[in-house]
């Protein structure tokens, strides 16, 4: 992380797991996790979905030169930046993350477990998101009202589900309900959980077909209420 270390509060091209580059000025480098202030936001990056990192030097000023961020996000504060000590950091906070797709998914984070943590979005419900495809985070100021609701309809006191300490072990309670599968429309990936063993995932869709899906690609699960 030393070389990394020397390009802190340059301009870079970060370019992230799904071939999207991003640009913006390092702010950070911690043990597993880098922190861009992209388009005045703070993306908190896991360094294991950067596949490389280079100093920026096709632009000029930019709108991260000497700017600060606005009241859309705002810079979590830990000694040592770690991907878990951030999670922590931001529970009870309303957030944005990307794991795939075209679109990000934004919510309020709040149980952090070994290896998968949960959103409670005012779209889906609850949402379980596996650590292992977070790409990046982006914490809100506690002040910021989702969707210009009153804050007396935020959902902060929404009831926690009972969680396992692991994705798998979650994914086991769950076990006899319906599921949508990383935000999926296809067919394979909307259905009733029939059985989650030797982390393999049997679905079974409404035409009564089984998929097993192989739970290390999964990368969310909703299970509607």
């Amino acid at each position: 992380m030393n070389d990394l270390m020397s390009l802190i509060g340059e301009k870079v091209v970060i370019e992230v797991s799904g071939k999207r580059p991003l640009s913006g000025k390092l702010i950070d480098v911690g043990l597993d996790i880098v922190v861009l202030l992209h388009h005045l936001r703070y993306l908190y990056i896991p360094f294991a979905h950067v596949h490389n990192l280079k100093a920026d030097v096709s632009s000029g000023g930019g709108s991260e030169s000497g700017g600060l961020p606005d009241e859309s996000s705002i810079g979590l504060q830990v000694e040592e930046l770690t991907t878990a000590k951030i999670l922590q950091e931001a529970k009870g906070l309303f957030v944005e993350i990307y794991v795939s797709g075209n679109k990000s998914i934004h919510g309020y984070l709040n149980g952090v477990m070994n290896d998968y943590f949960t959103l409670y979005s005012p779209i889906y419900g609850t949402v379980y998101v596996s650590l292992n495809h977070l790409k990046w985070l982006i914490p809100y100021p506690t002040s910021h009202v989702p969707y210009a609701r009153s804050t007396g309809n935020a959902p902060m006191g929404q009831s926690q589900p009972n969680l396992g300490k692991t994705f798998e072990d979650t994914l086991k309670k769950e076990v006899g309900k319906m599921a949508v599968i990383d935000l999926s429309g296809a067919s394979e990936r909307i259905g009733v959980i029939k059985r989650v063993t030797g982390g393999i995932i049997d679905v079974v869709d409404a035409d009564g077909n089984s998929t097993l899906l192989n739970l290390m690609h999964v990368k969310t699960m909703i299970v509607p209420k």
